[in-house]
């Protein structure tokens, strides 16, 4: 495991959400949210983060996509930075991982065929699917410095 790098969480004051935020090369920034449900898996109830990922050229609509607009305007991501975007969000998700509880799940989630494809990628590094009345839902994962997960339907 490479050293984990100081990540400023961008929501200090609540503890069950967490926002980083990296500028990238072409000037946008990609954003990445993190924020924590109770939720029952594998036949107990733990604590799940759950992962979103965007790329965008303001704070304000990065936001507005994670809120999901309050006017009801849903927010189009208007990422353009390609690999580095996607590599950046990658490597803030699996630093992440590194700093869950031995209660805690990590679930990459999706919005679309689009996002779920691309997160297909994780399961290279350890994530599993989560299906949730036989549907794919999410990638998961636990901090693997404390145990293993074993899924049941």
């Amino acid at each position: 495991m490479k050293g984990l790098r100081v990540m400023r969480d961008l929501v200090k004051k609540r503890k069950s959400q967490v926002r980083y935020c990296e500028k990238l090369s072409n000037g946008q920034s990609v954003h990445v949210y993190f924020w924590r449900e109770k939720e029952f898996v594998s036949g107990q109830m733990v604590y799940v983060w759950n992962a979103a990922a965007i790329i965008t050229d303001s704070r304000k609509k990065a936001n507005n996509w994670k809120n999901h607009n309050r006017r009801g305007i849903k927010e189009k991501a208007t990422g353009k930075a390609g690999l580095e975007g996607l590599k950046k969000a990658l490597d803030i998700i699996l630093e992440f991982k590194y700093r869950l509880k031995p209660n805690e799940y990590l679930f990459v989630v999706f919005d679309d065929e689009k996002r779920k494809k691309a997160y297909r990628w994780l399961e290279r590094y350890g994530f599993m699917e989560f299906h949730k009345n036989g549907k794919l839902i999410a990638y998961g994962t636990f901090n693997p410095l404390l145990g293993q997960w074993t899924q049941q339907e």
